[in-house]
This record gives C-alpha cells, structure tokens and sequence, in this order.
C-alpha cells in the first residue's frame, strides 16, 4: 500500500491476511473496507482518511497519525494496544466490542455515544473526554484515568476495575453496577467493613 503506483481511493474494498508492519502510509482514502485478519501493527498514517471502516480480527497495535481521519470506526475481536488516538483528527468516532484497548489514550476526545463493549481497556487514558452516553458494558478498565470526564448517561453495567471520582467527572444520569460502584467510596475516604 505504501508504492506511489497503487490506488489511493479505497471504496468498499476487503482486505483480508494482509500484513503492513511498520509501514509508512501516505494520502489513501479507505471508505467502507474490511480489514480482516491482518497485521497493521506499528503503521504511521499520514494524511489518510479511513471512513466507515472495519477492523475484524487485526493487530493495529502501536498504529501512530499524522494528519488522519477515523469517522465511523468498527474494531471487533482486534489488539489496538498503545495507541494515541488523540492524535487523529476530529470528528473522531470508534466503536469497539472484545478489543484489547489497553495502553492508549483518547486524551481529550469527543466520543459521545462511543461503545467499548466487552473490552480490555486498561491503562487508558480518558482525561477531558466527552463520554456521555456512551456503552461501556463488560468492558475492563483496570488502572484507566477518568478526569474532568463527562460521563453523563454512559452505561457501566457489567464493567469492572474502574475508578471514577465523582466529584472531578460529570457522572449525572451514568449507569453504573454493583460492586464495581463501590470504587466511588475511595475517592470520598470512606472505608466499609463487615
């Protein structure tokens, strides 16, 4: 993909077995794809756009960006370990079910109405995001930052291993799930015995 004589628009393509370790990509427009199966682990995107696109089964660990587009994204079954996903540009929107997210950021991002379903998301980082109404469902976040996040809306149910401070995130209306909630008593010093 990264010759100068391959095509650079992608519509509707499948990509399937495919391994661009460690490549650089430069201008491609990918809409409507599926990649399947393949390595895209340490990729640089550069001013690419990647529109609709999924991403079942695929190692996009380490993936960085310069100048990209994610509108749409799907990540089902996939490694997307240590990823910057603040980096790509905005409008910015991911949906993921059964990922390993750990590991990244998504520092400052709009994700309103993102889904995390089933995830391993540990070790994220959330600081400033606007995560209201998202699906957080069964999904891990062992050791991930939640500040000055809004999480008005989004669904806990059946996630574990979070620590949110309510008093630093907007927390009206969230569903959350025992006995992961108890971890808001940690951020008030409030010990529970038997």
């Amino acid at each position: 993909m990264s010759n100068a004589d391959e095509t650079i628009m992608h519509l509707n393509k499948r990509f399937e077995n495919v391994n661009y370790e460690d490549k650089h990509i430069i201008g491609r427009y990918f809409d409507k794809c599926t990649f399947y199966k393949s390595t895209i682990k340490g990729c640089l995107f550069e001013d690419c756009t990647f529109n609709n696109c999924n991403f079942e089964e695929c190692d996009v660990s380490l993936i960085k960006f310069k100048d990209t587009f994610f509108s749409d994204l799907s990540l089902l079954n996939c490694k997307a370990i240590g990823i910057l996903w603040y980096d790509a540009l905005n409008p910015f929107s991911i949906n993921a079910k059964n990922t390993i997210l750990s590991y990244s950021s998504f520092f400052g991002k709009n994700l309103k109405k993102a889904k995390l379903i089933g995830c391993t998301a540990r070790e994220v980082d959330f600081t400033g995001c606007n995560l209201s109404n998202a699906d957080f469902s069964g999904t891990d976040f062992l050791g991930s930052t939640f500040s000055n996040t809004d999480l008005r809306q989004a669904n806990f149910k059946g996630a574990e291993n979070y620590q949110i401070d309510p008093s630093g995130n907007k927390v009206k209306g969230a569903i959350f799930q025992l006995p992961a909630a108890i971890s808001f008593l940690d951020s008030l010093g409030i010990k529970i015995v038997d």
